[in-house]
């Protein structure tokens, strides 16, 4: 089986376990960061510099498989955006690696090389992101930014609110 015939059966596979976890991940999700539950997490530990997932773990997660870092901090929409785009560019360099292969036109090479700077940068964002979102995990929880118009005027208002628990 070639390298073009792979790429969408290895995507369709991932989405498909992706789904999974994510339904699975949807009542865990609901146990811990629920209020009024005995396994909720405390709003002092979400508000301090000690993150609640490892940042660590997640770049080394999205770094084996990009997206699994994704998957890991509960964001299953950037999880199969991370793993498809990587993948779209992976696929792209094995497609004008092949055709420059076998043509030697320098066209091919050129886009082959393009392909890798896309990967490369999509992929350190990958990481990037997956470290953010397991630093902030669960402080959209304790703490929400609003704007509020004022009664009487037409200046808009940023309003913090935050749970103590």
């Amino acid at each position: 089986m070639t390298a073009t015939k792979k790429f969408p059966l290895v995507f369709i596979i991932f989405f498909v376990v992706s789904s999974l976890g994510y339904l699975q991940a949807q009542t865990f999700s609901k146990d811990i960061l629920q209020p009024g539950t005995t396994a909720q997490i405390d709003t002092a530990r979400l508000l301090s510099d000690i993150p609640v997932k490892s940042p660590w773990g997640a770049v080394l997660r999205s770094a084996v498989l990009p997206g699994w870092g994704q998957l890991y901090n509960h964001k299953y929409l950037k999880s199969v955006v991370a793993f498809s785009i990587n993948g779209l560019w992976g696929w792209r360099i094995v497609y004008y690696q092949h055709k420059w292969r076998e043509t030697h036109k320098k066209v091919f090479r050129d886009r082959r090389n393009d392909a890798y700077w896309y990967f490369g940068i999509t992929y350190l964002l990958t990481l990037v992101d997956a470290y953010v979102d397991a630093y902030l995990f669960g402080f959209e929880d304790a703490m929400r930014l609003t704007w509020k118009p004022m009664p009487h005027s037409s200046t808009p208002v940023l309003t913090i609110e935050w749970r103590l628990n």
